[in-house]
């Protein structure tokens, strides 16, 4: 598959419950950083960098989450993702994470993401430089809503 973003985790002990297996609310954390790394791509996006300008970024309104094989300490993870759709004043991500060395498909996710005015407490209707920044990096188009 044509995923977008690769964000590679060791699994620390701090990560496992007490039968050696990754904690399940662990996966949540792993995905999020995985989806940190990918809006890293996109400046009015990027958690990472403080902007006291805008108000207006996104939310996880939505998760789905469907473990599939477990994870162990130590192994290293890679959490792969892509957008799947953009709506009016949302977006799908999907994801899939795989053991590194195996390929072996630890889970799969889909979060919706809303585009959120923090100030007004209120969905935004996703701009069209923000859509074409996604279709550059996607690759392709997405139908307009």
């Amino acid at each position: 598959m044509d995923w977008k973003s690769q964000t590679k985790i060791k699994v620390r002990f701090a990560d496992v419950d007490m039968m050696g297996h990754l904690n399940n609310a662990k996966y949540v954390t792993y995905l999020e950083e995985g989806r940190v790394a990918y809006f890293q791509k996109f400046p009015e996006l990027d958690f990472t960098v403080v902007n006291t300008e805008s108000r207006d970024s996104v939310i996880v309104a939505s998760l789905k989450l469907d473990y599939r094989s477990p994870a162990y300490l130590n192994e290293t993870l890679c959490v792969a993702l892509r957008t799947k759709e953009i709506r009016r004043s949302s977006f799908t991500i999907e994801y899939e994470i795989r053991e590194e060395k195996s390929g072996r498909l630890v889970a799969a996710a889909e979060t919706v993401m809303v585009y959120f005015d923090y100030k007004a407490q209120k969905s935004l209707e996703i701009p069209e430089n923000l859509r074409k920044r996604f279709e550059t990096l996607e690759g392709r188009e997405f139908p307009k809503p």
